[in-house]
């Protein structure tokens, strides 16, 4: 054998006599804390829950709306124990169909069945941090997002991502929801 694949050979059998001989934090068996989970730097990591809303242009909840008229994504995110997050972002997302241009009268926007049965695939709109002053008269664990007017009937798919950037909070997606415009 080579010098080099002794080098190698004797730090790959190290390195598994290093790992065997202490509990990993995250293995069966290892101890987390009830109702979180353990990161490999041993902070606790409590479940989120990851809420989208729509809302006017009023900040006022809506489940359609007419053409022409302002829709604003709102994200809320929570630990299992009902505490906003402290921090992270929202990555909002909406159903689309690839490959269509940008084109009013042929959208590529899609209901979010479209993305469940693999006939489209989401896309990203923006990310936005998720903490206090980013929502008019909501605090902190909120993040809104102006997708603006949609000038012909459809409906449309969205969901948002959140990254919890030390937060306490685990990542995770919010269930998807589609929006409908009507004449």
């Amino acid at each position: 054998m080579s010098n080099t694949t002794v080098t190698v050979v004797a730090l790959v059998g190290a390195l598994a006599a290093a790992c065997s001989s202490s509990p990993s934090p995250v293995a069966p068996g290892g101890s987390t804390p009830a109702g979180g989970s353990q990161s490999a730097r041993g902070s606790t990591v409590s479940p989120g829950v990851y809420g989208l809303s729509f809302m006017n242009g009023n900040f006022q909840e809506v489940f359609s709306l007419p053409v022409n008229q302002e829709l604003i994504l709102m994200a809320h995110v929570t630990d299992s124990a009902g505490q906003p997050a402290p921090r992270g972002t929202a990555a909002f997302e909406y159903c689309s169909y690839k490959g269509r241009p940008n084109d009013i009268t042929r959208a590529d926007e899609a209901p979010k069945e479209a993305c469940e049965q693999g006939l489209a695939s989401w896309a990203r709109l923006t990310t936005i941090a998720v903490d206090a002053g980013r929502c008019p008269g909501f605090g902190a664990g909120y993040a809104c997002m102006n997708f603006g007017i949609v000038r012909i009937p459809r409906e449309v798919g969205f969901r948002f991502q959140y990254s919890p950037q030390g937060s306490g909070i685990a990542a995770g997606t919010s269930a998807a929801k589609n929006f409908t415009w009507t004449q």
